[in-house]
């Protein structure tokens, strides 16, 4: 395996890791904890934008809900504005942890 495609495999991996790992932080947590700026807390070792990125993607593959304290959708973007926006898992989300179902991109 040449560089380049090490250096890709490793991003997918970290991609489907840091996915699990939210999900499984989100469901330990109480409701009102689950906030974009705590999963930017326990992140801390990821770039902002690899945790974004999780985070959009975990959203639009319908496994968690992402909402502002008015109800406003999550605008995409991690910035100070956003870091009380709750996260709560979607019943899609509770299955791929509970093993019903499998995603490929991520790593429970």
């Amino acid at each position: 395996m040449d560089a380049d495609n090490l250096r890709k495999h490793l991003r997918q991996y970290t991609f489907r890791e840091n996915n699990g790992k939210i999900m499984r932080t989100v469901n330990m947590l109480k409701p009102q904890e689950s906030t974009v700026g705590n999963i930017q807390i326990l992140m801390n070792g990821e770039p902002r934008e690899a945790v974004q990125n999780s985070l959009n993607y975990l959203t639009e593959a319908g496994y968690i809900r992402i909402a502002g304290p008015k109800g406003e959708p999550f605008p995409g973007q991690i910035d100070d504005t956003c870091k009380g926006y709750c996260i709560t898992l979607t019943a899609a989300g509770l299955e791929i942890l509970m093993g019903v179902q499998e995603s490929p991109a991520v790593d429970v």
